[in-house]
């Protein structure tokens, strides 16, 4: 009874989609953790100097990056079983999508980063008395740890997609039941559902610009020793301001002040600035010393899908403004939106969303019957016309 309480856990398909995303996380963490410590046991045996070590310590990064993308999807999965909405189930989605070109990305990037480190003979002064300070010794070392590391990311390339196609075929069930959900809990008012679309749009959104500018960020630690630039100003000031710019958003559309809402559009043009001047400096092609020449790919990857996901936000948190400036709220005098919930249409709901609609279309035609004998077809017919009216409505919410 406890679990039915829970929104979280309200259906069987909820409680397997949850329960897929967690193992999913444990299993690719482990993974990830493994090829890890083998790529540190082999760097290990290599004198690097410090564009190897910036390149060592993006290898890292990347890694780190994908195992806090498995957490943050088990984020956005409890978050949006929590609030039951599309739109933050379909971002769950996007986000699962995104992940499976991380996996590819990544193992690519790997190996370049791997030839980079421990490419040269010149660098390589083996502390594991089992390898040879010879190019044989440095040959058979990067094939042992090879072999180790290869089957482990290629095992992650093949669960990734797999996990997700499943997280699809959940989703899609999920959003017949979020549908119902919403229709039943928020009011009649098409103008108040528009509005209510539009900001968990933009709540959603925001918070995958977090995952991703912070990501950006993460990439841009190792700027000195790679040549992107001379001090770690950049790093900081993307980390802090990035962090300000997004919060400061967050508030704005959660008090509904356009005010403040205003700056966090403004500072979210002023970023996706920045971010295709970063990704025109990542691109240029160099004749001379290329500091994105290991690093490239990944970089490029990131940053695109950040400036995307900026562009999104700002579109749609204008017409945010735009609402509230009309007087649109949602959060400030919920208790007018709302329609009054009976108990029987809790219990209803709680079933599985085929269920549910069987059960919904079988009342009312037991209803439109009922109808039919008391007031005659004349009425029996508004009836089915306001039914039909209403299913209408109901798919406008998602």
């Amino acid at each position: 009874m406890v679990s039915r309480e829970n929104p979280i856990f309200r259906t069987k398909e909820s409680i397997f989609t949850l329960g897929l995303v967690t193992f999913e996380a444990i299993v690719i963490c482990i993974l990830e953790g493994i090829v890890i410590m083998h790529h540190l046991m082999l760097v290990s045996n290599c004198n690097m100097d410090p564009i190897g070590k910036g390149v060592s310590e993006s290898d890292l990064i990347y890694h780190s990056l994908f195992i806090i993308a498995q957490v943050f999807q088990v984020i956005l999965c409890v978050d949006a079983l929590y609030q039951r909405n599309t739109a933050q189930l379909c971002a769950l989605l996007l986000f699962g999508l995104s992940v499976v070109g991380y996996a590819g990305i990544q193992l690519k990037q790997h190996v370049i980063l791997e030839e980079a480190v421990c490419g040269d003979i010149q660098l390589w002064e083996p502390a594991d008395p089992r390898w040879a300070a010879t190019q044989y010794g440095m040959d058979t070392a990067k094939d042992f740890y090879g072999s180790i590391m290869r089957p482990i990311e290629y095992t992650i390339i093949a669960l990734i997609p797999t996990f997700f196609v499943v997280l699809a075929f959940f989703g899609w069930r999920l959003r017949k039941q979020f549908a119902w959900d919403n229709y039943r809990n928020f009011s009649a008012d098409m103008r108040i559902r528009n509005a209510l679309i539009t900001t968990s749009i933009v709540m959603t959104l925001l918070k995958l610009d977090f995952f991703f500018i912070f990501s950006f960020a993460a990439q841009l630690i190792p700027s000195q020793e790679l040549g992107y630039d001379q001090t770690i100003t950049e790093t900081v000031l993307v980390f802090v301001l990035g962090a300000a710019g997004l919060s400061l958003a967050l508030v704005a559309v959660y008090k509904e002040n356009k005010y403040a809402l205003g700056a966090s559009i403004i500072s979210g043009v002023l970023a996706i600035g920045y971010l295709f001047y970063r990704i025109y400096l990542i691109a240029k092609p160099r004749t001379d010393y290329d500091p994105y020449l290991h690093t490239r790919q990944f970089l490029i990857f990131t940053t695109v899908i950040a400036a995307v996901l900026l562009i999104g936000t700002v579109l749609i948190a204008c017409k945010c403004f735009w609402n509230i400036h009309n007087g649109l709220v949602i959060f400030k005098d919920t208790a007018m939106h709302k329609t009054k919930v009976h108990d029987n249409d809790q219990v209803a709901i709680d079933n599985e969303s085929d269920d549910f609609e069987m059960a919904h279309n079988t009342h009312h035609m037991n209803a439109s019957k009922t109808l039919l004998d008391a007031d005659g077809k004349e009425h029996s017919s508004e009836t089915r016309s306001k039914t039909q009216q209403q299913n209408d409505n109901m798919w406008s919410i998602e």
